[in-house]
């Protein structure tokens, strides 16, 4: 569930980019970009860092196979990739 705050508070560029990514993806925000984009400076940046780390540094892992996960659990979730 999604808190209602996610909805709007954002800054004027914010709201600019977060209008862009609606248009890209038919109406639909994702819910880690809203996440990211609230308050940045007190969670945001750090938890890009962490999505940063998990999915791009995982040696195991090539970028291919990254990105493969990823649209996976997109599917799971019935969200888009």
């Amino acid at each position: 569930m999604r808190p209602n705050i996610l909805e709007h508070g954002y800054r004027p560029l914010q709201k600019g980019i977060l209008s862009v990514i609606k248009a890209m993806t038919g109406g639909m925000v994702p819910g880690p970009m809203l996440v990211l984009s609230y308050r940045r400076e007190l969670c945001g940046q750090y938890l890009a860092a962490c999505y940063q780390e998990g999915m791009r540094h995982a040696k195991e892992w090539s970028v291919s196979e990254v990105e493969i996960f990823a649209a996976f659990v997109s599917r799971l979730n019935a969200c888009r990739y």
